[in-house]
């Protein structure tokens, strides 16, 4: 059953398959125009394309700011949490440390999209410059996607990692239990198997959780299902 955070980064990607299309739908058009370009007007016209200054003016800034929110929606359980239990809120230097986490993930996400605005350059700039139709540069456009089951998984894994990361920075050192939480299946990586199999009764501590392949943040690794929380 999905989750929070499947939800979020499903949403995440409607809205990214969105701006991608709308894109695609001007680059059409400007293809049209370019063809009729000299060599001198194409070249000066190439260098001033910035197809991230595009994605972003579309609303993928706007995305990633949203996405950036959820992030602070985690952080905000997890203090929650632990008021319910009558414990202390996260400290200062715990909070600096996470925001530098989201702006690391906020800036992987804008370099995603410069690496995709600059495949889009050079594709449609030689494409044009060796005279293919436009029916031509269009397939080859719109087969150079942004909204890519890797970028799905490469969220997905962010927003769980600053999940696990924000719960174990509000209760480290606080003497809790912690309990592996995640499915068990044929896709589970035998480290993820190994920690469910072998939990004590009454949970990890922090300490044991620290020795293990699956510590926190990490887990199992990337696009890992599983999530340490509070026993």
């Amino acid at each position: 059953m999905p989750d929070n955070i499947d939800k979020t980064v499903e949403s995440f990607m409607v809205q990214i398959k969105k701006i991608e299309d709308n894109l695609n739908n001007d680059l059409e058009k400007l293809a049209y125009k370019m063809k009729d370009m000299t060599d001198t007007e194409l070249i000066r016209t190439t260098k001033q394309l910035n197809f991230l200054q595009e994605l972003i003016d579309k609303g993928y800034g706007k995305e990633i700011n949203n996405l950036m929110d959820e992030y602070d929606v985690l952080l905000a359980n997890a203090v929650k949490e632990a008021n319910k239990r009558g414990l202390v809120a996260v400290g200062s230097e715990s909070v600096a440390s996470l925001q530098q986490l989201k702006d690391l993930d906020t800036q992987v996400l804008l370099n995603r999209g410069k690496t995709h605005g600059d495949k889009l350059k050079s594709l449609l700039f030689r494409n044009i410059y060796s005279d293919a139709s436009v029916a031509e540069i269009v397939r080859q456009l719109q087969e150079t996607e942004l909204a890519t089951y890797q970028l799905n998984v490469a969220v997905s894994t962010g927003l769980r990692q600053f999940d696990d990361l924000s719960r174990y920075s509000v209760f480290k050192g606080l003497n809790v239990r912690w309990t592996y939480v995640g499915p068990q299946d044929k896709r589970t990586r035998p480290a993820c198997e190994s920690t469910h199999s072998n939990e004590p009764s009454e949970g990890y501590t922090e300490a044991q959780v620290n020795s293990l392949d699956t510590t926190f943040g990490v887990r199992g690794g990337f696009n890992c299902r599983h999530q340490w929380m509070v026993a």
